[in-house]
């Protein structure tokens, strides 16, 4: 074929082509569409039952007893004599301990010896006169200075007996006092010695340290410091540095918070009475969750705001979340104590707040995560 023939011929040939290939172009493939909005990435956390679930610890502290620790001290200048106390010993109410001289209950304790027997004197010169006055022997006159004088004794003796009353001393060991010049110290309570720091010979100031202090086993009373509010069900124990748990009861609060670092003082005792917890001993106070089908632990994260409620979302049996409304009860660190229609067998959302938003953004009840 010569080249003008070839050209000729490949002409049409080009028409054709193009006009097939114009003839059978596919229709266009529409655009895929964007693929679905994943959900807020939530892991979903067990819930736990409340029983015996420590919601909160806090600081305590055992106080002693008011009347279980004595103090012996003199209540006016006084010079140690003897010394029958030692640390460690055990005392009676009422025991001896410290001899001490104490010029001012000496000179006290002779007035009111002497104030007495004067008393005592005036007192039947009275009677004498007040029964020749009634017969016209006596002369009022002196049946009035003869009053006088007894008013004059009896107010001696009130005021001698009011020092001695300072000292622990009574009306009937005043005479003693008065002859032997001293003054016995008596434990209050009896117990055991737990400290000694009478010197004999040294010279006490007025209201000076306790000489000797006596200590004894009685009802403890716990002292924790408080920063979060328990729930009303809650049950608590005490936890010694020995581990050793001992539950105690709801005693009181104080309506005050310390400023310092917003903790308030609560006070507590033993359920059992006969629990023994010694004064000074240090520890944590546990506070227990109540047990209850509608009450469980959630992490804190869990929790979401919504308006004026609080919610969870919990795993539905197709996987999707559902939101629940529940009460928070209690709070403490990364958990919280909730009630509302969760069990132990649900599981929730480790970050409500993201299900919450996903949850608003598709305006439902339901997220798919």
């Amino acid at each position: 074929m010569t080249p003008f023939v070839r050209r000729f011929v490949a002409v049409p040939m080009l028409v054709l082509s193009g006009a097939c290939t114009s003839g059978s172009s596919t229709a266009e493939v529409p655009p895929a569409p964007p693929p679905a909005r994943a959900s807020a990435a939530s892991a979903w956390v067990p819930v736990r039952a409340a029983s015996r679930v420590a919601l909160a610890e806090a600081p305590a502290l055992v106080l002693s007893s008011p009347d279980a620790v004595a103090a012996l001290s003199a209540p006016f200048r006084a010079r140690v004599q003897q010394v029958r106390a030692r640390p460690g010993q055990q005392v009676k109410a009422g025991d001896p301990l410290v001899e001490v001289l104490m010029p001012e209950v000496v000179e006290a304790a002779g007035a009111a010896s002497a104030a007495s027997l004067r008393l005592e004197a005036y007192s039947r010169q009275v009677e004498r006169l007040e029964a020749l006055h009634a017969q016209g022997l006596a002369k009022l006159p002196d049946l009035a200075d003869a009053q006088t004088q007894q008013a004059e004794a009896r107010a001696a003796l009130v005021a001698a007996h009011a020092v001695l009353r300072v000292a622990g001393i009574s009306p009937g060991e005043a005479r003693g006092v008065a002859e032997r010049g001293t003054v016995w110290l008596k434990s209050p309570i009896g117990g055991i010695v737990t400290e000694v720091r009478a010197v004999l010979g040294e010279m006490q100031p007025e209201a000076s340290a306790a000489l000797v202090r006596v200590a004894a086993d009685g009802p403890a009373r716990l002292e924790a410091r408080l920063s979060v509010r328990p729930p009303v069900d809650a049950s608590f124990a005490f936890v010694s540095s020995q581990g050793i748990a001992v539950p105690v009861r709801w005693v009181g609060q104080s309506p005050v918070v310390d400023a310092a670092d917003g903790t308030w003082r609560a006070w507590f005792e033993p359920e059992d009475t006969a629990a023994v917890l010694r004064a000074g001993q240090g520890g944590r106070l546990r506070i227990q969750a109540a047990a209850g089908e509608d009450t469980v632990l959630v992490p804190a994260r869990a929790l979401a705001f919504d308006r004026a409620r609080t919610v969870v979302f919990t795993r539905g049996g197709e996987g999707q979340a559902v939101l629940q409304e529940v009460e928070v009860l209690a709070t403490s660190g990364a958990e919280a104590l909730v009630k509302g229609p969760l069990s132990a067998r649900d599981a929730v959302a480790a970050d409500g707040a993201a299900l919450l938003l996903e949850s608003q953004a598709g305006d439902g009840d339901e997220v798919t995560p």
